[in-house]
């Protein structure tokens, strides 16, 4: 039997954590994140002797973020690909930075895990030991995302990671007919209970009223994360041919130079460069000043006004009527964002490490609204990825909903029982055999 250990990732999203062990011992990691709150923000400790390898779905820091860890005393191969371990350092290094949590690990740490670093092409069947097989598949979350194929003793378990099976500007979509038959899946809940709005009406729907707000001389400000939302955001621009100044501030700026050099992971790069070609790029702290007063779109992080170069745009943009604040990413209860959208009302109060405190309070007189341009698949179309994945004839159908909060989870488990899956939500620290 495989043994399959869920060591965080369950029935919340953050610190995505999954061991998995042959019937010899040999175990193999997939993924190794961290949560943003709370006392316990790496994975559920257990037993890793005999780790023969660690392998990452995406650079997301609740899948990426406690990988030095593993690195503190061990040198095990942690499969990957170069845009993901592009984005995994640039991301663990600033989290290092700026946060106030005492994590039990640096830089040197994650030096070491560059070094014990293997990159491996989708499709490329690798070897972890006998018996156990690992293989990469396109899961159109982010540049470089993956779901993870493994072959484990005979039996074929598919770990999802993050997809997305829409169509959207940056990347291809994932594909449910790159996976071969399977015994068991490990499926993201995140959207599970949510429907997204028809993709092209939402982006027309969203430059229209850009046009409105620079036709009427104001600025846009359009806070998204810096990996992956910005650059999604930046080409629907260059999509619907807007001509007018566009600026990009933050991690949004080094994230859109590092695409340029991974070109392969981007669907169309020519339409990338040339959108990026048309942008200005925000090097300097004294040119916000001039931008705030602009007539053009601003594209900064962070995606839940929670922090990072937004916030130097957004005092001056919410006391304009003429201006206004799109949000383009998921906004979690109780964010700066989320209550912008259900208040009307911004409020930031940020003890920021080797910077003065941040108190802020301003009622919004500019325009604001929210866009789903999500790179999950919501309900309808992770209940089509499933139902058009084939398990074999004579395996149980062994469903795991992870990666969503406790409603998601359960209730995609629930859902999948009906449909005649051996499906469960498991709970963090918790083992099966399939």
């Amino acid at each position: 039997m495989v043994s399959i250990s869920f060591l965080g990732g369950c029935r919340e999203v953050g610190r995505s954590a999954v061991l998995v062990e042959s019937k010899s011992g040999i175990k193999c990691m997939l993924d190794y994140g961290i949560r943003f709150r709370g006392e316990e923000r790496l994975p559920y400790s257990t037993n890793i002797e005999n780790l023969k390898a660690i392998a990452l779905t995406h650079s997301h820091i609740d899948h990426s973020g406690g990988l030095p860890l593993l690195y503190k005393t061990k040198k095990v191969p942690f499969f990957t690909n170069s845009i993901s371990l592009a984005m995994t350092e640039i991301l663990i290094k600033d989290m290092i930075k700026i946060s106030n949590y005492p994590y039990p690990f640096g830089y040197r740490e994650f030096d070491y895990l560059k070094q014990n670093s293997y990159f491996l092409k989708n499709g490329t069947r690798q070897k972890i030991a006998d018996n156990f097989f690992i293989t990469f598949i396109n899961a159109g979350h982010i540049p470089g995302s993956v779901s993870i194929l493994l072959e484990v003793d005979h039996k074929t378990i598919l770990y999802s990671g993050d997809i997305n099976t829409q169509i959207s500007n940056l990347i291809h979509s994932a594909n449910y007919m790159d996976i071969p038959e399977i015994d068991t899946l490990i499926i993201e809940s995140t959207y599970a209970l949510r429907k997204h709005p028809p993709r092209e009406q939402l982006e027309k729907e969203f430059i229209e009223k850009i046009m409105n707000v620079i036709d009427n001389g104001g600025t846009v400000l359009i806070p998204a994360f810096g990996v992956a939302r910005s650059q999604e955001a930046l080409l629907i621009l260059e999509k619907y041919d807007y001509k007018g100044k566009i600026f990009i501030d933050g991690l949004a700026r080094k994230i859109s130079k590092l695409y340029l050099d991974h070109p392969d992971f981007i669907k169309n790069i020519k339409s990338f460069r040339n959108a990026l070609n048309k942008a200005q790029f925000v090097t300097r702290p004294k040119t916000r000043a001039n931008i705030k007063k602009s007539n053009g779109v601003i594209i900064s992080p962070s995606g839940m006004l929670k922090g990072g170069a937004a916030i130097e745009y957004i005092q001056s943009i919410l006391v304009d009527p003429l201006s206004a604040i799109y949000l383009v990413g998921y906004q979690v209860e109780g964010t700066p964002g989320r209550n912008l959208l259900d208040e009307g009302i911004f409020e930031l109060k940020e003890s920021r490490k080797n910077k003065p405190n941040f108190d802020l309070r301003i009622v919004a007189q500019c325009d604001y609204d929210y866009f789903d341009f999500s790179s999950h698949s919501d309900g309808i179309h992770i209940h089509d990825y499933i139902e058009n994945l084939n398990f074999k004839r004579n395996a149980n159908s062994d469903i795991f909903c992870i990666h969503g909060d406790n409603k998601s989870t359960t209730s995609l488990a629930s859902e999948l029982v009906n449909k005649n899956y051996n499906s469960v939500a498991p709970e963090t620290g918790e083992i099966y055999q399939v």
